[in-house]
């Protein structure tokens, strides 16, 4: 029970490693707010939580508008009474490689990432304070590290947060808040699967998936529950010392 008594906002908890981690959080001892797009996928895991004894409740949120965001926190607030923990790990594969890049597409991207999660900081900072200190997480990628010919919007999105985790972590710190990072590496989600098709004239999904494992030290996919339990170890007490870093899960992907 290393979150009993916590309240746990995660965005994009309908599915991928945010379902995963809200199922890990629950078993935990958390209440945990299902924050999603996909509201049939979302009220399905706070069902399959209940089920098992947890607590759980779903808010419809799109991230990449503000005022959606806004009402996401507040709906947290007014159904737990506070507000420990918000991890912003909802996002969008986004378009391939730059000729290819839409504006639409680009303001899109940029605005689930980078929008979401500034302003759900923003939002869910004066709840965790008025907690008395608690967790922000935010999701990165080895693509915000490692650069890609075919991904300059997403990893663009995912370098912001790694930015913006650190300068909250030094504003916040002597708050007792803490803020870090998490950045996956490949794991088998519907996220992955868009994120490797978006170039087929640069390379086939099969072979990029091929090239990106050879690339890891293990030589293996991840699973979901092996980012869920890297945030369960962030948001928890057993991370009080930690603040302003980012923690790849990625299979010695970045190392190698």
């Amino acid at each position: 029970m290393k979150l009993k008594g916590k309240v746990a906002l995660i965005t994009g908890s309908a599915s991928g490693f945010g379902r995963a981690a809200a199922y890990l959080f629950a078993k935990e001892g958390a209440s945990v707010v299902v924050a999603d797009f996909n509201e049939t996928n979302g009220q399905e895991v706070v069902k399959n939580i209940k089920n098992n004894g947890g607590e759980a409740s779903f808010v419809h949120v799109d991230c990449s508008v503000v005022s959606d965001v806004e009402k996401m926190v507040k709906q947290a607030v007014q159904t737990y009474g506070k507000l420990d923990i918000f991890w912003h790990n909802a996002g969008d594969a986004g378009p391939g490689i730059i000729s290819q890049v839409t504006e639409e597409q680009f303001d899109r991207t940029i605005a689930i990432h980078v929008k979401g999660g500034f302003f759900g900081a923003k939002f869910a900072i004066p709840e965790i304070q008025k907690s008395g200190g608690g967790s922000i997480l935010f999701t990165t990628s080895p693509a915000g590290y490692k650069p890609s010919p075919g991904s300059p919007v997403y990893s663009m999105a995912k370098a912001s947060l790694s930015m913006l985790t650190k300068s909250l972590a030094v504003q916040l710190g002597k708050e007792d808040i803490r803020v870090n990072c998490i950045a996956p590496g490949p794991v088998a989600t519907g996220l992955w699967e868009r994120f490797i098709d978006r170039n087929p004239d640069l390379t086939s999904s099969e072979e990029y998936e091929r090239d990106v494992i050879a690339a890891t030290v293990m030589g293996r996919m991840g699973k979901v529950e092996d980012i869920a339990h890297a945030a369960l170890y962030l948001v928890s007490d057993e991370a009080n010392f930690v603040t302003g870093t980012v923690i790849p899960v990625d299979g010695g992907y970045l190392a190698k």
